[in-house]
């Protein structure tokens, strides 16, 4: 038989969806920034990426 999870733990496990999700940004805006960067020094290496 499945308990239901308790309120406080659907609160934790909200809490660790949001940190979580705010880490994922974070790494999508560092790679979006590190292409840009590449695609101004050295634009033939993005041809490989796409």
């Amino acid at each position: 038989m499945v308990s239901s999870p308790s309120s406080a733990e659907i609160k934790r496990l909200e809490e660790e969806n949001e940190q979580l999700k705010k880490l994922l940004g974070e790494k999508d805006l560092e790679i979006a920034i590190l292409r840009d960067l590449i695609k101004k020094k050295n634009p033939h290496l993005l041809k490989n990426w796409k």
